[in-house]
């Protein structure tokens, strides 16, 4: 059995999960051989209860996690993570895996039971976690492979002495049931509507969201016609409101409006009645998976160049720019509005790229290929 090991954070959930719950829904889909280990889950995912497992100790130790980050604190928290795993400790048997997702403390806390009963442990990495492990408990962890969503976490990670002979990369993907194109090449538009350039995500400073918006604020003092629109919230699913995001809804531009928290068929849709789609993160963005949604519905992006993101329009399908410049943030969407033929070189580049690189069948085949690859190593 394969159990895979969300974070104390993580409910599987298509509304309230966010990568790891949209990663291990799509990829395990299909699989017999699998359970879902998290805080709490609900249906959406449609998987059948049997097949998931809520560690009522999550809770607990999301409390305390916060509490216990410093250094000095990692031996308390490994204690309380035992604690908290027990239940899942407790069903493990020769043979199992455990593939943790994004907490490499928790393949310091099962390492010993692990290792004693001969299960393999795997990390699958989505965010630079890597770097706030103390040096010594860093050469500690035992796994028998480092996964990562993107070359960027990887080449972070061999720099902190993560053999590269342990890594592999698997990056994100986009449902296609959802995410596809328009019937028509672009959404129409008619003298009535204006053209959308849509952003999704975190409404949170390092998503980079107050430079689209001055960049909307930037095209609407030049004329052109657009319509800015924001779909997200300040964590998924929450309604929560920061005082950074009241600031940007009570100064925002006329030409900007918000939208609510949407997941699923509803956040599709929101896609296929766009022109183009915008990430203007200011952080290293390991991945960025809106980025893959936007090319699965064949829309054209510009996008910062930073973290992983560069990698996912190696093969075209966006326009990149330096992070934290609102003048070439809005100059990069006057391209794609002003002109048509870029327009859809761009979409049809980023489609064919979706197709062939992030398609959850693809990623789905990579996994397989990586548990096949350690089993032939045992």
């Amino acid at each position: 059995m394969i159990y895979h090991l969300l974070t104390e954070s993580e409910p599987f959930s298509e509304h309230f999960g966010g990568a790891l719950s949209r990663w291990t829904a799509n990829v395990l889909r299909e699989e017999d051989d699998s359970m879902i280990v998290c805080p709490w889950a609900d249906t959406s995912w449609n998987f059948a209860s049997k097949r998931l497992i809520a560690l009522s100790g999550f809770r607990s130790y999301l409390k305390w996690a916060h509490l216990l980050r410093s250094h000095s604190a990692i031996r308390l928290r490994l204690a309380l993570l035992r604690r908290v795993l027990s239940p899942l400790v407790n069903q493990l048997k020769k043979g199992d895996t455990v593939y943790i997702h994004n907490r490499p403390e928790f393949a310091l806390a099962l390492r010993s039971r692990c290792r004693r009963l001969g299960i393999k442990l795997l990390l699958h990495m989505q965010n630079s976690h890597l770097s706030y492990l103390p040096t010594d408990y860093l050469k500690q962890l035992d796994v028998d492979a480092f996964v990562f969503c993107s070359s960027f976490l990887k080449s972070e990670a061999v720099e902190l002495g993560v053999p590269i002979s342990q890594t592999a990369v698997i990056p994100n993907g986009a449902d296609e049931a959802l995410f596809f194109p328009a019937s028509n090449e672009k959404p129409e538009t008619n003298r009535f509507s204006l053209p959308i350039a849509l952003f999704v995500g975190r409404l949170v400073p390092e998503k980079g969201v107050h430079l689209f918006i001055e960049a909307m604020r930037t095209l609407q003092a030049k004329g052109i016609n657009v319509s800015g629109k924001v779909i997200g919230s300040t964590g998924f699913g929450d309604s929560h409101e920061s005082d950074y995001l009241r600031r940007l809804k009570r100064e925002k531009p006329s030409n900007v409006e918000f939208g609510e928290y949407l997941s699923g068929r509803a956040l599709a849709k929101e896609f296929r009645s766009a022109n183009l789609f915008c990430c203007p993160s200011i952080w290293n963005e390991p991945f960025g998976m809106v980025n893959i949604e936007a090319m699965a519905t064949a829309l054209p992006v510009v996008a910062t160049a930073v973290g992983g993101i560069p990698e996912i329009f190696a093969q075209g399908g966006g326009i990149l720019v330096p992070a934290d410049s609102v003048g070439e943030l809005a100059a990069a969407i006057e391209v794609l509005l002003k002109d048509p033929q870029r327009h859809t070189q761009l979409s049809q580049e980023g489609y064919r790229s979706f197709q062939k690189r992030y398609r959850w069948q693809e990623i789905r085949y990579q996994y397989r290929e990586l548990l096949d690859s350690l089993g032939k190593a045992a």
